[in-house]
């Protein structure tokens, strides 16, 4: 039992320590922060959506999300983030579930989130009321 207890207090120091390579990037390197950062910069209303390909309610909302962005080209920027791919983006927006979406405003604020799954026309509506 202590044998195990010390493994997992080694694991969660290691884990802790940023300045250790091993550990990975810190969460504002991931690669999604900068997409998502010259989105919101851009002046357009912006969703970004974080999920994984192995869950379904996320494999539901790409549909949606594909639509959206089909039908606000040029108007709205429509991102997606894959979790399990860039960890380190979901830490920084504070992902907790997926499906989630985050919305920003064209001043680049963040406006609104939902856990879940949304239906196209909420999506729509929730990008337009934060332009």
């Amino acid at each position: 039992m202590r044998r195990a207890f010390l493994s997992i207090a080694l694991l969660l120091a290691a884990c802790s320590d940023v300045s250790n390579p091993a550990v990975g990037p810190l969460a504002s390197d991931g690669a999604g922060v900068k997409l998502v950062s010259n989105a919101t910069a851009s002046g357009l209303p912006t969703v970004v959506e974080f999920g994984a390909e192995t869950c379904a309610s996320c494999r539901h909302m790409k549909v949606v999300l594909d639509n959206v962005a089909h039908s606000t080209q040029g108007r709205a920027h429509v991102l997606s983030i894959d979790i399990t791919k860039d960890w380190p983006t979901a830490e920084h927006y504070r992902i907790q579930m997926m499906p989630t979406q985050v919305f920003f405003g064209p001043d680049g604020r963040e406006t609104s989130r939902h856990m879940g799954k949304l239906s196209e026309e909420e999506v729509l509506a929730r990008l337009a009321a934060g332009s």
